[in-house]
């Protein structure tokens, strides 16, 4: 899928793209942001109410993305919040912030976190990256024309061990190797090859993210 039809996609899904983000976001940003749309998909799914917002209130105006990764509390960037009937428990859906991982304290980069709202909230008071325990999905996507490779498997299964093995899904828009898909499926993380929106890929992973919010959400 090339540069227009991810700026098509998402825009058909969730609205306008601020022009100066549009015009500057190459393809690996917008496949970035095709998979927040997933994400929000698979909250509704699960009984969410989504807002895309900038300050956490008001509806984003035109949406602008992280484009290389920050910190959660700097920047006017748009993020979803998510709430849900008959609980207080929100969501949140974020791009490229960094997020600490309980035991080592190291912060690591998500492409994509999906995060107990509580635990983004404390992020932004203290000024501090939220930890891995208010985590409750991970995306590494790799926007490659090729699987990526054996290297890249053990760096996304060594994130993964740090954030919860569980919670992190590798994306990418091609086919994998046999090694790679080897090498994953003896983990409790998944890879997600061939993942563009509209395929069953995508819909795969909506279902895995649309279990792990329910979970959460139905979690004393």
């Amino acid at each position: 899928m090339n540069r227009a039809n991810l700026v098509l996609a998402i825009e058909k899904a969730i609205g306008a793209l601020q022009p100066v983000y549009r015009g500057n976001a190459d393809e690996s940003d917008l496949y970035e942001a095709s998979l927040l749309v997933e994400c929000l998909e698979a909250a509704r799914a699960a009984g969410g109410t989504a807002l895309l917002t900038q300050d956490g209130r008001n509806p984003a105006a035109a949406l602008r993305f992280r484009r290389s990764p920050g910190n959660l509390w700097s920047g006017d960037f748009t993020h979803v919040l998510v709430g849900f009937p008959g609980t207080q428990k929100k969501l949140e859906i974020h791009l490229g912030v960094f997020v600490s991982a309980t035991t080592s304290k190291v912060a690591h980069e998500c492409d994509v976190a999906i995060l107990d709202h509580q635990e983004a909230e404390r992020s932004r008071r203290a000024m501090v990256h939220p930890r891995s325990r208010g985590l409750v999905a991970a995306i590494e996507a790799k926007h490659y024309g090729a699987s990526p490779g054996l290297g890249i498997g053990r760096g996304f299964l060594g994130l993964a061990q740090e954030l919860g093995g569980k919670k992190c899904s590798l994306v990418f828009p091609s086919q994998s190797s046999t090694t790679l898909g080897a090498l994953i499926a003896k983990k409790d993380s998944e890879a997600y090859p061939q993942l563009l929106p509209g395929t069953t890929a995508a819909d795969r992973l909506r279902s895995r993210l649309d279990q792990a919010i329910r979970n959460w959400k139905d979690r004393l």
